[in-house]
This record gives C-alpha cells, sequence and structure tokens, in this order.
C-alpha cells in the first residue's frame, strides 16, 4: 500500500513540475516578439533584438527571375549577445508577401557569406539569404524562434 502511495506522489509531483515549467517559468515579456511596434517601418540598417540575437538589415536587392517571378536576395548582419553559443538556421527565415504567403530560403541561389551554424558567444556573421517569390513591392522577413517563441518581423517596401 505505501509503495502505491508512493508512486502516486511521484506523478502528481511529476505532473506540477511539467505545469510550472509550461507556465511559470518564462514570463509573459520573454515570450513575446521583441518587435511590438510592428506597425513601424523598418529601414535598411536598422537593428533588432530577440533574446541575445542582434539581427541588422544591411541591403535587401532584387533580380528578375523569370515574367512573374522575384529573387529577394536579405543581407543580414546576427551578433550573438548571449553568453553561451547559439545555433542558427536558414529555417527560422522566411520572407512573406503582401497576400500572407511565407515563402522558405532558395539555395539555389549564389549569395555572400554564410549564414547559418553556430555563432559562439559575442561573434558576429553576416551573409545573404535569397528567396524566389512572386512579383510584389510589399514583403516582410521574419526571423522566428521556435524554441523560446519570438519573431523579428522587418517589412521591405521594394523600389522597383
Amino acid at each position: 500500500m505505501k509503495e502505491k502511495v508512493l508512486v502516486l506522489l511521484g506523478l502528481i509531483a511529476c505532473l506540477l513540475l511539467i505545469v510550472a515549467f509550461s507556465r511559470g517559468f518564462v514570463s509573459n515579456d520573454e515570450t513575446t516578439s521583441s518587435n511590438e511596434n510592428e506597425d513601424d517601418e523598418v529601414t535598411v540598417g536598422e537593428t533588432q533584438e530577440l533574446r541575445g540575437i542582434e539581427i541588422t538589415l544591411n541591403e535587401v536587392t532584387t533580380i528578375e527571375e523569370k515574367e512573374d517571378e522575384l529573387i529577394v536576395k536579405v543581407d543580414l548582419t546576427v551578433k550573438n549577445e548571449r553568453d553561451t553559443t547559439i545555433n542558427l538556421s536558414l529555417l527560422n527565415m522566411t520572407l512573406m508577401d503582401e497576400d500572407y504567403y511565407a515563402y522558405s530560403h532558395a539555395s539555389n541561389v549564389e549569395t555572400k557569406g554564410i549564414l547559418g551554424g553556430q555563432i559562439p558567444a559575442g561573434r558576429v556573421v553576416s551573409g545573404e539569404v535569397a528567396y524566389i517569390v512572386p512579383e510584389g513591392n510589399t514583403f516582410e522577413f521574419m526571423y522566428t524562434d521556435h524554441i523560446q517563441e519570438g519573431q523579428l518581423i522587418f517589412p521591405i517596401e521594394l523600389d522597383r
């Protein structure tokens, strides 16, 4: 009988720990995007920060791919302000058009630098990410932290 009570108490303790981790240890301030003013225009050269990762939008260039497609290259600088190494993935970066369709990076387009991999504490990496998208003038570059929940949004207006 004592063993059953101890097992039951252990299971209850585990359940309480799971609830505490999922609710109590991460404050609401940390789970929101650091881009609280999404309506504000982000200009080239502006930096946004999310949990110790600073991303600067250096430049946006376009190349006409086909009659109705563009290659949009987004030049970024990523700085790791954390005390630990971070893993940067291109899967965390998308380009969304004005109709709310998101596009992942195009690996078959030649770009400058290599964005991705591990970035040690205090280090900086620069490079381009390319996207093949339908013709348009309004896009949003988005960096999403899928693990700790948060997002940086850079509005992009193309001058073509």
